[in-house]
Parts: C-alpha cells; sequence; structure tokens
C-alpha cells in the first residue's frame, strides 16, 4: 500500500502512542504533543483516510483511533524504529548466552526466563535435534502371499510399522527366516553409517531375500531419522495478565490453552505454513486460530550446525513493543548462533 509521507506520519505516530498508552489516540493529542506541525482537523482528515484504508479502527465507545491488524503489520515491515538494546540488556543477555558450563537445553530455558522478565510479555522456546537411534528389534506381521507388516522397535522405545510388498511368494516361514536375518544383521546398528561394503556383505547373507534389502534399509533409516529430542521452554504465563487487552478472560480462553498444550504451541511455530525461516511476526488476523485475534507472536526460528532446529520467541497483545522485541530476539538469536558454533 502506497501512503504519502503525512499519512505515514500519522499512522507511525498513532501506534507509537497506543503501543505506550493502551488508549485510542485522537486528532488533538497527535497535533499538540506529537509535533507534527499539523492542525487537528488536518490529522482528523488524514486519519478518516487511514480508517477507510483499513489501517485504522475507531472502537464505538471513543473519538480516538486504534491501529487494525493491517496499520501494525505496515508498521513492523516499514515504518517503526529500530530498536537499540541498552548496556544493561546487553549484558544480561551475554551472561547467559556466554555461561559455557551450560548446555545449550538450559541456556535456551534461561533465556526465555529472561526475555519474558525484560519485555513483560510471555517468551517461549523449542529446540529439537536428533537423537541417537537404532532398532533394537524388528517383528513381522504375515499379511498375504506378497505382503506383510514390519514391525521395528527402536531405542527410544518407539515402535513404527511399514506395509512391504514383495515379488517373493511369502509364507510365515520365509517371513520367520527373513525377520532372523534382519535382526542378526541391523539391530543396534547405525545404518546411515553402513558402507558399500556392508551392504554387499548385508546382500549375500540374505541370498535369495537380498531384493528386499534396499527396500528394507530405506525404511529403517527413515524410522531413525524421524526421531527426535525435543524441548518446550515457557515462561511469564502470568504476563498475560498484567494486560488489559486479556482482561476478560473468556476471550483468552484460547491462548491460555495454547500456551498450557505444548503440542498446539509446537504445531503453531513449527508450522511451514503459517512461518518461514528466521523472523516471524504473527498479527492478529494472521494467526491461524481465530481465537488469537488478539495477539501477536513474534519469533525466530534458527539453525545450529546441521543437526539442531529451534525456535524462540514472544507472545502478548496486538498492541506490543514490535521494536524492542524484534530487536532483542534477532540479537540473541545472531549471537546464540555465534557462540554455539565457536564452541
Amino acid at each position: 500500500m502506497d501512503l504519502n509521507e503525512r499519512k505515514k506520519r500519522i499512522l507511525k505516530s498513532i501506534v507509537d502512542t497506543y503501543i505506550s498508552s493502551g488508549e485510542p489516540v485522537g486528532s488533538k493529542y497527535l497535533s499538540d504533543a506529537m509535533g507534527l506541525d499539523l492542525s487537528s482537523a488536518t490529522i482528523r482528515n488524514e486519519m478518516s483516510e487511514l480508517e477507510s484504508l483499513g489501517l485504522l479502527e475507531q472502537p464505538h465507545t471513543s473519538a480516538g483511533r486504534v491501529p487494525s491488524s493491517l496499520g501494525y503489520r505496515m508498521y513492523v515491515d516499514s515504518l517503526m524504529n529500530q530498536y537499540s538494546l541498552s548496556l544493561e540488556e546487553i549484558n544480561v543477555l551475554n551472561d547467559v548466552m556466554n555461561s559455557r558450563l551450560n548446555h545449550l537445553n538450559k541456556i535456551v530455558g534461561d533465556l526465555t526466563r529472561v526475555l519474558s522478565d525484560m519485555t513483560d510479555y510471555t517468551a517461549f522456546a523449542y529446540t529439537a535435534k536428533p537423537k541417537a537411534s537404532t532398532i533394537v528389534r524388528f517383528e513381522g506381521v504375515y499379511l498375504s502371499p506378497k505382503s506383510f507388516l514390519l514391525v521395528m522397535i527402536t531405542s527410544q522405545e518407539n515402535v513404527t510399522t511399514r506395509k512391504i510388498k514383495t515379488d517373493i511368494t511369502l509364507t510365515v516361514e520365509v517371513l520367520n527366516i527373513l525377520i532372523r536375518l534382519l535382526n542378526e544383521n541391523l539391530t543396534n546398528t547405525n545404518i546411515e553409517q553402513l558402507s558399500l561394503e556392508d551392504i554387499y556383505a548385508l546382500e549375500d547373507k540374505f541370498g535369495v531375500y537380498r531384493m528386499l534389502l534396499s527396500d528394507i534399509l530405506r525404511i529403517v533409516v527413515d524410522t531413525v531419522k524421524g526421531e527426535n529430542e525435543k524441548e518446550v521452554y515457557l515462561d511469564g504465563m502470568s504476563n498475560i495478565l498484567k494486560h488489559p487487552d486479556f482482561g476478560d478472560i473468556s476471550k483468552t480462553r484460547t491462548l491460555i490453552s495454547l500456551l498450557e498444550d505444548k503440542e498446539d504451541l509446537i504445531r503453531m511455530i513449527t508450522d511451514p505454513s503459517v512461518g518461514h525461516d528466521g523472523l516471524n511476526v504473527i498479527i492478529g488476523d494472521d494467526s491461524f486460530d481465530e481465537g488469537l485475534n488478539k495477539t501477536s507472536c513474534i519469533y525466530h526460528k534458527f539453525n545450529i550446525g546441521d543437526n539442531i532446529t529451534g525456535v524462540l520467541g514472544l507472545i502478548g497483545p496486538k498492541r506490543m513493543d514490535y521494536s524492542g522485541v524484534i530487536g532483542r530476539l534477532e540479537y540473541v538469536v545472531r549471537n546464540l548462533i555465534g557462540d554455539e558454533d565457536n564452541k
């Protein structure tokens, strides 16, 4: 949306003022207090046009205006000032990230607490890294002369089943031989590290059943790779009650439920259709759940090395300090990645 400079100044002033005060912003206040050098009437006309463009809303109980979700979006994308961290904030965050005695999970957990304290919003984090997993036992279920169910029990005590079709004519006795070969040769083995020579040796051992080996190896690799060690961190849920935007608990139930059910939170922040790599700013109506239309969620996805993925973010009212939250998150993620890579 292409706005002239005057409209941009007025929109930015309204968003800045509303974030700070929580009260609808009127033209007289902008004329008197914001140094716009414009008459109240001129500002009022511009505010009406901004409202017609969907950038402002007028609460029915007030003559002032508040930003709409679209207005916040334009503010975040092109109008807000870049936040500069204070020396105290930098020192606090660096103390957490530079604690060499702590593992990554401890650092991320401490960061959620610090960010929540700094912002008065609810902070969350998520990390995932592959587990050292192997298949500890294979079992088979006969289905038909041309198919069977392969059951794999992993070292993480997870059970995975896959239906396998074959050109070999199966009997229960043949399936038992195949499962015995798998248990003798592929249990407690790092499948991903098998060399070509190892595979040739396995083919010799499997003899007439060698044609099934490549499919089974691929399934085993997929099963082992699919196991991740996941951690979710949450801090500052009580901060929700500090904001008058969430004063009606009945309207905040969706947010509270999301935060209490960590699986829902993981789905939201890892959903590729909602966010993308790097910084994400989800404002009100952009949310995947209409019950969160009064909230904003700012989170940063990151990768450390080839194995660890993570998300660090904050959730609060739409009237949140976007510049401050984004500035702190970008500082933390930039230095967290650099710090871990140098360890």
